[in-house]
């Protein structure tokens, strides 16, 4: 017979979930730092072609950066049990 205790297991998948979403939220963090990389053709004021290149550069550097850090976020599962998950958990009970 398996022994499974409820609290545990309830705190467990909401920490997961939460944890997840916060990756997902990196991650959708770089698509939008990459969507707002300068693209050819489109209208851009001003800018010299360096002003753009960096630009550039910059969006998908800071994409990366994002992308890194939802990883890490990742790999560091299964996160412990916050606090604050046990307290919402023990408000609903």
């Amino acid at each position: 017979m398996i022994t499974l205790d409820l609290d545990h297991f309830r705190a467990r998948i909401l920490q997961d979930a939460l944890t997840e979403a916060t990756a997902d939220y990196w991650e959708q963090r770089a698509r939008d730092f990459e969507a707002a990389a300068p693209k050819i053709g489109e209208y851009h004021g001003c800018a010299t072609r360096d002003e753009l290149n960096e630009a550039w550069t910059r969006c998908h550097a800071t994409a990366a950066t994002c992308r890194a850090h939802a990883q890490l976020i990742r790999e560091g599962k299964p996160e412990d049990i916050n606090a604050d998950v046990r307290d919402v958990l023990a408000e609903v009970a």
